[in-house]
C-alpha cells in the first residue's frame, strides 16, 4: 500500500493528462458512467467516490447532479489536493484521505 499511495502522491499533477492518453476514450467512459445514474438531476442525491483521485467522476456527478452531496475518498492527498480545486463550486463535497 505504501508503494502505491506514494506513485499516486508523485502523479496528482500529471494524472489527468496521463489517464487520458493511457485509457482510451476516458471522458466517454466517465460520460457513461454519469449517464448510467437514473435519478432526478434536481434530486438530492448522496455520493461516495471511492478512490476519487482528482475528482473527474465527482465533477461529472457534480454537473449532472447539482444538488449532491459527494464524498471523495482517496488514500493520496495530493489526489485529493487536485480534487478540491476541480470541485471548488461544488460546495456540497467532503473530502477524505
Amino acid at each position: 500500500m505504501k508503494q502505491i499511495k506514494e506513485h499516486f502522491e508523485a502523479e496528482a499533477k500529471e494524472f489527468d493528462e496521463v489517464i487520458i492518453r493511457l485509457i482510451p476514450y476516458y471522458n466517454q467512459m466517465v460520460r457513461a458512467l454519469v449517464d448510467a445514474i437514473h435519478f432526478d438531476t434536481k434530486q438530492p442525491i448522496r455520493v461516495m467516490d471511492l478512490g476519487c483521485g482528482t475528482g473527474t467522476i465527482a465533477k461529472a456527478i457534480s454537473d449532472k447532479f447539482p444538488n449532491a452531496t459527494i464524498d471523495c475518498l482517496d488514500l493520496a492527498s495530493n489526489m485529493i489536493e487536485m480534487a478540491k480545486l476541480k470541485l471548488a463550486s461544488h460546495k456540497n463535497t467532503r473530502f477524505i484521505v
